[in-house]
């Protein structure tokens, strides 16, 4: 699959809603909490597209391979089909010596900001790796309580 020249185009053709900043939500989560490590295989993800200070999400599906993201499948439709769609990266990202390979690595469940050549900042997150969420601590009763 061509994967450095395809990746996701966002179009008027997705009736999706925008949110505010989706981008800025998924990062947090994803610092607070980590992830466990990525398998080689298809995965579905987030993907954050962000131009200015507006970021929209979408689930998508990607290929990974040692760690890294070989390929992207494309949008997931409301109805679990895929349609591969695409936008140029910068050419920096490709790997001289794989040039399928995107050369990015994949951190706590988070792909590096990849850039489109119209500046458009794309990230993945691999929601199905994400860490439980910590245990909140129990509170005590106050003292007061144990005084009758």
């Amino acid at each position: 699959m061509l994967v450095a020249t395809l990746l996701l185009i966002i179009s008027t053709a997705f009736n999706a809603k925008a949110q505010s900043n989706c981008y800025e939500e998924y990062y947090k989560l994803f610092i607070d909490r980590g992830a466990t490590s990525v398998p080689d295989g298809p995965q579905d993800v987030v993907v954050t597209i962000r131009e200015g200070g507006k970021s929209d999400c979408y689930m998508a599906r990607v290929q990974v391979k040692n760690n890294q993201i070989v390929s992207v499948d494309g949008i997931i439709l409301v109805d679990g089909s895929v349609k591969k769609l695409g936008m140029k990266l910068s050419p920096k990202y490709k790997d001289p010596n794989n040039p399928i390979v995107l050369n990015t690595d994949i951190v706590d469940g988070m792909s590096a900001t990849l850039l489109s050549d119209e500046n458009q900042q794309v990230n993945f997150f691999f929601i199905k790796q994400l860490s439980a969420k910590t245990k909140a601590y129990k509170k005590a009763p106050p003292a007061s309580t144990f005084n009758k």
